[in-house]
């Protein structure tokens, strides 16, 4: 199990920060690869997963998180621009949290390859499109509250697996004229504090069961890979926006989506 958790992990780390979606992966993953084990696909170990992604993104974008905090306390050249992303973090976090928060519940009844294969494929085509034709009009300092916050509320919309929380915020980033890197770089800050605040509820309600000690080397270990490997990811990922477009990751999007539904034609 130590093995199929550490392969998750640099799966979510792989899949978190570029948009095509962590969730739909990990249902996706145990299915091609065969485990039927539930504690592969199952919340517990996803949620320790994100708990690594957000490590990777405190850790990687250090400069960014102490540029903000001097920002706060009016320190900095740039104070303004760090206030205004601050609350647009803080402001659309807890709006989404306290959407999410009653439905976590009646949200794990979607958690299924369908809903997750029909998303990536949905989603996918709206990301590339968008990414296409809309117009690139403001930078990362000049992007006002109001637009950082429906960004930010777009995660509403990734509730559903298959959607991607940095493919969503992205995509309307670049609908409402972010600059591509602009985009990426508040999706990515964006994430952090609601995958934590996710992770530490949920983990919250299980620590200390005997289904939680059962597994917990192995959500150790998954958590270790996906933070590790998150690092590397969101690096490159901030170097790859910069100079090309999000097609990529949409046509990924679509192929994988589509063959997840032929997988699942195909079951007896």
């Amino acid at each position: 199990m130590l093995v199929e958790a550490a392969l998750l992990g640099a799966v979510q780390a792989l899949t978190e920060f570029l948009p095509v979606s962590s969730s739909a992966h990990l249902l996706l993953a145990p299915e091609f690869a065969g485990w039927t084990d539930p504690f592969l696909s199952g919340l517990m170990l996803s949620v320790a997963l994100h708990l690594g992604t957000a490590v990777a993104l405190v850790v990687a974008l250090w400069r960014d998180w102490w540029r903000l905090a001097l920002g706060v306390v009016g320190r900095g050249p740039d104070a303004a621009v760090s206030r205004r992303v601050v609350a647009a973090i803080v402001g659309s976090t807890l709006l989404v949290g306290a959407v999410a928060f009653p439905l976590r519940d009646a949200l794990t009844e979607t958690r299924t390859v369908l809903v997750a294969s029909i998303m990536l494929i949905v989603f996918g085509v709206v990301l590339a499109a968008v990414d296409r034709w809309a117009p690139t009009r403001t930078s990362f300092d000049a992007t006002r509250l109001p637009v950082w916050l429906v960004v930010g509320l777009s995660q509403l919309v990734a509730l559903v697996p298959g959607v991607s929380r940095s493919g969503i915020t992205m995509t309307v980033a670049r609908l409402l004229g972010v600059e591509r890197h602009a985009g990426a770089r508040f999706s990515l800050l964006l994430l952090a504090p609601i995958v934590l605040a996710i992770g530490i509820v949920e983990l919250s309600s299980v620590a200390g069961t005997e289904a939680f000690e059962s597994v917990a080397g192995a959500l150790v270990v998954g958590a270790l890979t996906a933070g590790v490997v998150g690092v590397v990811v969101i690096r490159a990922l901030l170097w790859f926006v910069a100079t090309r477009s999000l097609l990529v990751f949409g046509v990924y999007r679509v192929a994988l989506g589509a063959a997840a539904l032929v997988v699942l034609a195909l079951q007896p």
